[in-house]
C-alpha cells in the first residue's frame, strides 16, 4: 500500500498523471485526473505515506521522507529484506546498490549471489549491524526495539508494504527512485520503469469475462485485492464488491464465473472437490487457469508474464 502525500507541483502534475494512467488501465477509459488543491498545493492518495516536509523541498532533491524514513542523501549501501522490492530495485538500474538481500530474494541472479540476512519476518539483526548499510529496506514489519537499534547504529529503516491496486503498485517504483535518486529524477525513473509495464499490459486484446481467483483454502479474492486489480485488467471479478478474501463462495450458485483462475499454489483437485466450487459450470467444463503465485506475492515487473500465462490458458 502506498500514500502520496506531497508538497510540490512538478511530482503532483507527474502523480495525478500515474493515478490517471493507472485508471484507464482498470477500467478501460478515460479517467480525470485528481484534483490538486491550489491553496496548500498538496494531495492526498491512499497507501502508505511518502512526504516531503521540508520547506526547502522544492529547490532540492533531498531530503525525501518516506514512511517515516527520512532520506537525506542518495544511499550507496542498501540491503533490501523483501523479494518484490529488489526486483523493482534492479529493474530500475539502482542493483549495484544493494550490499544485501533477504533469503527469499532469489531473482535476477546477481541478487541471489548477494549476502543474505535472514527472512524478512526474523532477518539477522547483529549480521545486518555489522553490515552497516546506509538504509534497511523491508516490506514486512520489524519489531520497534530492532528498528531502534538499527537507528541508533545510523541505519535509515524504510518499510514499504505490498500494493493493493495496480496504482498503488506504479507508486512504488516512484518511491524507489526518489530513495535513489531525489525527489525529481527519481520521480522521472520510477515513471519511466512503470510507464514500459503499462505498454505491455495495454498490448493485451482478450478479454476473459467474469472470473473469480481462487487462492490458498478455497478463499476468493475480493476487490480491494492485488490480485483482483490486476486480474480486473482482463474481465470482471464477480467477488469485486467483497473485502479481502471474504467473499461468499454459495453466491457463486446464482451468479456463476465463465472462468476460474487458481492460484499455483492450490491445486486443481482441490477446487473440483469443493462442494460449491467443484460444481460450478466452469470447473465441470474445464475452464480452470492456473497461474503462478509469484506474481501476486512479490509484484514486480515480472507480472507482465502473467499475461502469457492466461494467454496461453486460453487458447
Amino acid at each position: 500500500m502506498l500514500n502520496l502525500v506531497m508538497r510540490n507541483s512538478g511530482f503532483l502534475k507527474t502523480a495525478a498523471a500515474l493515478a490517471a494512467a493507472a485508471g484507464m488501465l482498470l477500467c478501460g477509459c478515460d479517467s480525470e485526473k485528481p484534483e490538486v488543491t491550489e491553496a496548500d498545493n498538496t494531495q492526498e492518495i491512499s497507501g502508505a505515506p511518502i512526504i516531503v516536509d521540508d520547506p526547502e523541498a522544492e529547490l532540492s532533491e533531498y531530503p525525501v521522507t518516506i514512511n517515516d524514513a527520512v532520506i537525506r542523501s542518495s544511499p550507496e549501501k542498501v540491503i533490501c529484506l523483501s523479494s518484490g522490492l529488489t526486483e523493482m530495485i534492479y529493474e530500475l538500474g539502482y542493483g549495484d546498490r544493494l550490499t544485501g538481500r533477504g533469503s527469499y530474494c532469489d531473482y535476477p541472479e546477481a541478487a541471489a549471489a548477494l549476502d543474505d540476512y535472514g527472512k524478512p519476518a526474523s532477518p539477522d539483526l547483529d549480521a545486518i549491524l555489522a553490515a552497516s548499510p546506509d538504509l534497511l529496506i523491508t516490506a514486512t514489519s520489524i519489531p520497534g526495539k530492532d528498528v531502534s537499534a538499527l537507528n541508533d547504529a545510523g541505519i535509515t529503516v524504510l518499510y514499504i508494504s505490498a500494493p493493493r491496486s495496480v496504482e498503488e503498485f506504479g507508486r512504488i517504483y516512484c518511491a524507489l527512485g526518489m530513495v535513489f535518486e531525489g525527489l525529481f529524477e527519481g520521480e522521472e525513473a520510477g515513471n519511466k520503469v512503470f510507464s514500459g509495464i503499462i505498454t505491455k499490459i495495454n498490448s493485451c486484446d482478450y478479454h476473459y469475462g467474469r472470473f473469480i481467483y481462487v487462492t490458498e483454502g478455497g478463499a476468493i479474492a475480493g476487490g480491494d485485492t492485488f490480485e483482483s486489480s490486476v486480474l480486473s485488467i482482463l474481465g470482471e471479478n464477480i467477488a469485486k464488491d467483497a473485502q479481502g478474501y471474504t467473499f461468499d463462495k454459495k453466491l457463486l450458485a446464482d451468479d456463476q464465473p465463465d472462468v476460474i483462475i487458481l492460484n499455483s499454489d492450490v491445486p486443481e483437485s482441490e477446487v473440483l472437490s469443493d462442494g460449491v466450487l467443484g460444481s460450478l459450470d466452469a470447473a465441470l467444463n474445464g475452464r480452470i487457469i492456473v497461474v503462478s503465485n509469484s506474481y501476486f506475492e512479490s509484484p514486480s515487473g515480472r507480472i507482465t508474464g502473467l499475461l502469457e500465462e492466461l494467454s496461453e490458458g486460453r487458447e
